[in-house]
């Protein structure tokens, strides 16, 4: 891939990786909040439960932007050890569309439906 697409994607990348390091601090500084909020207000076991469901919703949305950074933070080594854009199952190039979509992505479009047709079948 050219120095100037890697260069691209790579902006891409640092933007998005700012974006979901932001999310994470307003979630968290809300979730705080929130927390103690409800903290103060259980008193009967509905208030109990939409506290808990509250937590679990708040773990689960960290786990996602966290697995995201991730993601982000593999690409960004790709890209400095030339692999950046190559799908990891078939060893083809990484559609440009797809890349501009999801730039974290590691699989082309064909390797990553044929992995949804598999997870589908399964369930």
């Amino acid at each position: 891939m050219r120095k100037d697409k890697l260069e691209h994607y790579k902006e891409l990348l640092l933007k998005e990786k700012q974006e979901v390091l932001n999310e994470l601090l307003e979630t968290d500084e809300s979730a705080k909040a929130l927390l103690e909020d409800e903290s103060h207000n259980v008193n009967d076991s509905i208030d109990l439960a939409t506290s808990t469901i509250t937590q679990n919703l708040l773990k689960t949305m960290n786990q996602k932007n966290q697995q995201k950074i991730m993601a982000i933070e593999a690409a960004l080594r790709r890209i400095g050890e030339n692999g950046f854009g190559v799908c990891i199952s078939c060893g083809s190039n990484i559609e440009e569309s797809r890349l501009e979509a999801i730039p974290w992505t590691t699989k082309c479009m064909k390797c990553k439906s044929d992995e949804q047709k598999k997870k589908h079948q399964i369930l």
